[in-house]
């Protein structure tokens, strides 16, 4: 009997297993996809490598860095002003009265008083372009409208207002789960998607299309839509249970176009259409060779990329960026609302369904739940995704100690 099974082998299911097996457990790892990483999934474009999942390693952002130090990976620096969106032409919104602003939200202030960021924006006074801005701003990061969003998710969005530098892994972010899963080896069988899971004092029996396994305890690293088809024996219930099925995702797309002519770091946005798009160095330090787009929220998601068809996107961006020479037979769109192993971008703070974060990250019996949206502050990234793993090999170490 194998001492522990991890579901899952995005950054959250790997990390788990690395601690564990660090700790000298034997550990199993089923994944469903055909490839290591979840949602951060690196792939050659354009003469480079772009990422269709997450993408952007931000400030104190230190399981990712300790990660890729000891693996000897390099993170080299994007460039994007991530933190200075530049809205344009009737959007439009001067520089130097934007400081102000983020110094208001950053304070928390109307966040006390209301339920929701809509209902914050209002509190705060701000000119109408103003005000659009930073909702847009929201929604697109948080792939979730305002109007159920939390209030607490302007303090969220704070820190990523301003100026800061941001990086990614060398090669690709996908480089640290490929090097985490070449240490696990083959503890790691992919193409296995978990369809039902018998659990108990006994400990748990895991049913694959292609047998059974049984281990003394398991690591659910899974997001919560293909968690939902999973057939547990009993059924899960329980705080843990119900805060699980209502977690909710936010809804995301990213487009790539080729430029015919590198152009610089650069970040600009389209509040009407909720999208920004942003240019960046490659691994050498000079400007990549593609362009990115970024859309939020579901609306915005199928109104530029509903179809599978990134056409009207690509004349949405032309517009909104004049300045680069956009190759159009050269794109590549990511959905991942689509993805049947996920069908979300990552986990929102949505107020009718808020994220209960003691109760995600709960056991129950031999079960142990990580994946960023049982991250608590650091849920949508890849440090909480990594920090949920570390965490709940923890508390599986606790309970069963090797």
């Amino acid at each position: 009997m194998a001492k522990a099974v991890v579901v899952g082998a995005g950054f959250a299911g790997l990390a788990a297993a690395d601690a564990l097996r660090a700790a000298g457990v034997e550990v199993t790892v089923l994944e469903a996809r055909d490839r290591v990483g979840g949602r951060v999934w690196s792939v050659p474009f354009a003469d480079s490598v772009v990422e269709r999942g997450a993408e952007f390693i931000l400030p104190q952002n230190t399981a990712v860095e300790s990660l890729a130090a000891r693996f000897g990976l390099p993170l080299v620096r994007k460039g994007t002003p991530y933190g200075r969106r530049e809205p344009r032409g009737d959007e439009a919104v001067p520089g130097a009265e934007l400081e102000p602003v983020f110094d208001r939200i950053a304070a928390g202030e109307a966040i006390p008083a209301a339920e929701t960021v809509a209902e914050a924006m209002d509190r705060l006074g701000l000119e109408p372009p103003m005000a659009a801005l930073i909702r847009a701003r929201i929604e697109i990061s948080m792939g979730h409208p305002a109007d159920d969003l939390r209030a607490e998710v302007l303090r969220e969005g704070a820190a990523t207002f301003g100026d800061f530098d941001s990086y990614t892994v060398k090669g690709g972010n996908a480089e640290l789960a490929r090097a985490l899963a070449c240490e696990l080896g083959r503890t790691i069988h992919l193409t296995s998607p978990v369809r039902r899971l018998r659990w108990g004092d006994h400990g748990v029996r895991v049913v694959t299309d292609a047998g059974e396994l049984d281990a003394q305890a398991a690591v659910i690293a899974v997001p919560t839509a293909p968690l939902n088809e999973i057939g547990f024996e009993p059924p899960l219930r329980g705080p843990t249970a119900q805060a699980l099925a209502t977690v909710r995702y936010g809804q995301n797309a990213k487009l790539f176009v080729a430029l015919r002519a590198p152009s610089p770091p650069s970040a600009v946005i389209s509040v009407r259409h909720r999208f920004w798009s942003y240019t960046q160095l490659d691994a050498s330090g000079e400007p990549a060779p593609f362009v990115t787009g970024y859309a939020g929220t579901i609306g915005a998601v199928e109104a530029l990329a509903g179809s599978g068809d990134a056409g009207g996107w690509i004349e949405e961006l032309a517009a909104l960026r004049p300045e680069l020479e956009l190759n159009p037979e050269a794109v590549l769109l990511s959905t991942w609302h689509d993805d049947p192993w996920v069908r979300g971008s990552y986990s929102a703070q949505s107020l009718s369904a808020p994220l209960r974060n003691a109760e995600l990250a709960t056991p129950i019996g031999p079960l142990y739940f990580a994946g960023e949206h049982t991250a608590g502050e650091w849920h949508g990234l890849m440090e909480g995704a990594l920090r949920s793993g570390q965490r709940a090999a923890r508390q599986l170490l606790r309970a069963n100690p090797p």
